[in-house]
């Protein structure tokens, strides 16, 4: 069974009421977000109608959970890439040296992720986990010239790890063909959406970076499959200390994502339901259930089917665009 929590997301959307040019002053309402709600009545009661989850919560629910959430302390670390065009124009020279072999300066050996998992005050912490196979990495080894394919994962992978602090991730670890990178607390909510937008970031620099300069360096196709779920996990110290010890993420949310990811179709992005509870309303409305079938024997916590959805849309920049409370 997979436990998750039963916290919810409130969407809002800021409306402009006025703007004095002069001093640079506006006023603002903040009200639900209109692509996900609308006020209904039912038996003499208002209630707000959550369309994307089918919920209908009090008028007086909505006011008491307004009146928390203003005096809420909000945790807000937007992406650093402002731009998805620019910043995938901007890889492209570093990708072919990488792949030709040209040197690069490159920094000292460093594991921020270490770093910041010795840090933490709890062995326990929420996170969203994004898990990146790349696809038949195997049959690739196979066939290719054994240095040829060092040149070719070493690049994929580090243009994948290169992605992930800019939406304030850490790597955990790598595989041999692929890579897992989490989002921890505090950003409870905004973690989820920042989580997505890596995936979709990352989706879109195999495809539209990646490949390319693959093709014209007579480099095979390669693409890529990512799985992503959401909850607590422990933070453990493993291994012997004779030989390798670190610091790691252990709980069932790093398995869900990484099997998530195994089964999705190559250049498929799929995630659990708790990722999709937790994303703004501009996130999910690109999010569309998919059925696993039979071998997807998985359960939430009341013992129905944990559902998994499909990204439909690699629309990253517009939808980033849209996401705002």
């Amino acid at each position: 069974m997979v436990d998750r929590d039963d916290s919810l997301r409130f969407d809002f959307e800021v409306v402009i009421v006025s703007y004095d040019r002069e001093s640079g002053k506006f006023k603002a309402l903040v009200q639900p977000d209109s692509r996900r709600y609308e006020w209904r009545e039912m038996d003499g009661q208002r209630f707000l109608y959550d369309r994307l989850d089918d919920t209908h919560f009090p008028e007086q629910t909505f006011v008491e959970f307004s009146e928390v959430f203003n005096g809420a302390k909000l945790y807000y670390e937007g992406p650093t890439i402002s731009d998805l065009q620019t910043y995938l124009r901007s890889r492209q020279i570093p990708i072919a040296h990488m792949l030709d072999e040209v040197q690069i300066s490159l920094p000292p050996l460093q594991d921020q992720s270490e770093s910041f998992l010795q840090s933490l005050e709890t062995d326990k912490l929420g996170f969203v986990i994004i898990s990146v196979d790349i696809v038949d990495s195997t049959k690739l080894a196979a066939r290719m010239d054994p240095e040829a394919y060092l040149r070719l994962i070493s690049t994929v992978l580090y243009e994948l790890s290169e992605v992930v602090p800019r939406f304030r991730g850490h790597v955990l670890k790598y595989g041999g063909d692929g890579v897992i990178a989490y989002f921890p607390e505090p950003m409870f909510i905004t973690k989820h959406d920042l989580a997505i937008d890596c995936a979709l970031t990352m989706q879109s620099l195999v495809h539209d970076a990646l490949k390319p300069i693959l093709r014209e360096r007579g480099f095979p196709n390669v693409d890529v499959r990512i799985g992503l779920d959401s909850g607590e996990a422990y933070v453990a110290t493993i291994g012997s200390p004779d030989t390798k010890r670190h610091r790691d993420i252990i709980g069932y949310v790093v398995s869900l994502a990484a099997k998530l990811g195994a089964i999705a179709k190559p250049g498929e992005i799929l995630m659990g339901e708790t990722v999709i509870r937790h994303l703004h309303t501009a996130w999910r409305l690109i999010c569309k259930p998919v059925d696993l079938g039979s071998d997807w024997n998985y359960t939430g916590a009341q013992g129905n089917v944990y559902q998994a959805f499909r990204v439909c849309s690699d629309d990253t920049a517009s939808n980033r665009n849209k996401v705002s409370l």
